[in-house]
């Protein structure tokens, strides 16, 4: 038997044992499915996807070329993963999108392909996307990132690991949020934030260290002692952002310090400022170690 509906088709005599294959789903006969693969009802699969073992999609999903899915993956119904990229050049273009295993996309998500000849959107491991969140072409996800409910990412936005955005928040293209940090709801983020930061909802400004989430995820009290030391240094300390990374390498050493302070060089559009428009503290000359 054969189940055909436009241009895609796949024989269902041929498909393996470990299978499960809704008879109205609309598979590419091009593309390459592992074992124990659940695919629901009118879900489509197009041409070259590639789909890793244990994966289920739901019912009424869409998997453009170019996807590439991991192991262990679970996708929602309605979502859209691995459309073409909106822009205005995108529609004809061969790009990608990769995706590595154990993530959740929950129902009505959107995850476009990158906007150019050879490009990626590119997903890590183990990330969570909540109902109506759309990630836009060419954005970098690492790893155990949870993007909440209606969350919406530019262009080539990167979310660096176990970062958390909350409801209905947006990043502009180019942006980047920073290892361990997290986003408010309804936040607009239109520069970087630095790794362990978190940003008011309100405000849409760093507030503070992202305490919570540092302990959640049981870094070292020594590593947060430096934390707190450098979030002093860089945001209350009334130095300027060069003269605030200067002082954090002289004063903290850790593996947590020394990727805050490359995430900040790096940065092209700037990091987003803190809440306090004039400083709250005296600049501080000396931290002794401990004392935070």
């Amino acid at each position: 038997m054969v189940v055909k509906k436009r241009a895609l088709s796949y024989n269902i005599n041929h498909m393996s044992q470990n299978h499960d294959f809704h008879p109205t789903a609309l598979i590419d006969p091009k593309s390459q499915i592992g074992d124990h693969v659940k695919i629901g009802a009118y879900a489509t699969i197009e041409e070259g996807v590639i789909i890793g073992d244990n994966t289920t999609i739901l019912h009424h999903a869409h998997i453009g070329k170019g996807t590439r899915i991991g192991k262990n993956n679970y996708i929602h119904m309605g979502a859209v993963i691995g459309h073409e990229a909106q822009h205005r050049e995108a529609a004809l273009t061969d790009s990608f999108l990769k995706i590595g295993d154990n993530n959740t996309f929950r129902e009505y998500t959107t995850i476009h392909r990158g906007a150019t000849k050879g490009s990626s959107t590119r997903i890590g491991d183990d990330n969570y996307f909540m109902a109506f969140a759309h990630v836009g072409h060419d954005c970098e996800i690492q790893n155990r990132v949870t993007v909440t409910n209606a969350v919406l990412l530019g262009g080539h936005v990167l979310l660096e690991d176990d970062c958390v955005l909350s409801g209905g928040s947006g990043v502009h293209q180019f942006c980047r949020i920073g290892s361990y940090a997290m986003i408010g709801g309804m936040a607009s983020i239109t520069k970087d934030v630095p790794p362990y930061m978190l940003v008011d909802d309100s405000d849409m400004l760093i507030g503070s260290m992202n305490i919570v989430g540092l302990r959640r995820a049981g870094v070292a009290e020594s590593a947060k002692r430096e934390i707190k030391n450098a979030y002093k240094l860089l945001y209350l300390s009334g130095l300027n952002t060069a003269q605030a990374l200067d002082a954090i390498i002289q004063k903290c050493h850790s593996q947590e310090i020394s990727h805050l302070v490359e995430f900040i060089r790096n940065s092209k559009r700037g990091i987003l400022p803190h809440r306090h428009k004039k400083s709250i503290f005296p600049i501080i000359s000396s931290i002794i170690p401990g004392s935070v």
